[in-house]
């Protein structure tokens, strides 16, 4: 059964890089489907494609040899020419990742041609993505949004189609130094946009172990006392589970599970973070 409201929307976001937006948006959007018995939708908004690839695996290479829709033909309106045809309505810009039952995870993903694609674009629409969705997507319990780490168009169209904010930080030297952005960039939109009501779902520490697990020592210490004082001044809470550093990480992103490592202690964030949001 589909939420009677429409699908929870979250955007994954800090405009600050390699925080670990993509890998957590893939783990959250699979944990979902998988742990919690929902009806997924990710969206990758980022030109890196991050989570394309993390989701999709060797597939991805076959989705742009064969020039499959993306994110860009939503934002253009219309699949292009292929093989003498002219230009075709958009109606289907997904790829199926899973399937449990009558629920999915699908993705809508990138290409690393998305930023050219928009620059050249006269007005790009930001509200084109939250109409999309609103038309084709209030069967999903859940939509995942991985966004890109710069403030631009993007930024807005994930604001404008999302209820709720995920913002990932790592415990190190500079590591609040998208929260002042973002907290600006959230507050221009609301006043741009006051029948918008976004919010800010949490902070989630991510990488918060180093060197075998010794809890990052004086610098995390340091680092979270930033965090912490920052999080306060925008009223932002802060998620209790951190998720730890592990080199099984990357692994998992490349589809391989052979050694996953502290990894395995993602689910502990994965039920705090859904609980709160009402998943």
């Amino acid at each position: 059964m589909a939420r009677p409201n429409g699908p929870l929307v979250v955007c994954v976001i800090n405009l600050k890089g390699g925080v670990g937006k993509s890998t957590i948006s893939a783990l959250l959007s699979r944990y979902a489907l998988t742990n919690r018995n929902a009806d997924v939708l990710a969206i990758d908004l980022d030109p890196q494609a991050n989570l394309s690839q993390a989701l999709m695996h060797a597939n991805y290479n076959a989705f742009l040899k064969q020039q499959r829709p993306s994110i860009v033909e939503i934002f253009n309106g219309y699949q292009p020419p292929v093989g003498g045809s002219g230009p075709k309505p958009l109606s289907n810009a997904v790829e199926l990742i899973g399937q449990i039952g009558a629920n999915t995870l699908q993705l809508i993903p990138s290409r690393f041609d998305f930023s050219d694609n928009l620059t050249e674009a006269l007005r790009p629409d930001p509200k084109i993505l939250a109409r999309h969705i609103a038309a084709n997507f209030q069967h999903k319990d859940l939509v995942i949004i991985d966004c890109a780490p710069t403030e631009s168009i993007l930024t807005r169209a994930a604001y404008h189609a999302s209820g709720l904010v995920l913002v990932p930080v790592k415990p190190e030297y500079f590591a609040t130094i998208g929260f002042p952005l973002l907290q600006e960039s959230l507050e221009t939109f609301r006043k741009a946009n006051r029948g918008n009501k976004i919010d800010v779902a949490g902070i989630v520490i991510n990488n918060a172990f180093y060197d075998g697990g010794n809890n990052g020592g004086p610098e995390k210490i340091r680092a979270m006392a930033d965090i912490r004082a920052e999080a306060a001044k925008n009223n932002w809470p802060i998620f209790k589970t951190e998720i730890p550093f592990s080199r099984g990480f990357p692994k998992i992103m490349r589809g391989d599970h052979s050694y996953s490592g502290n990894a395995t202690m993602f689910p502990y964030f994965a039920k705090e973070f859904f609980k709160s949001i009402g998943l």
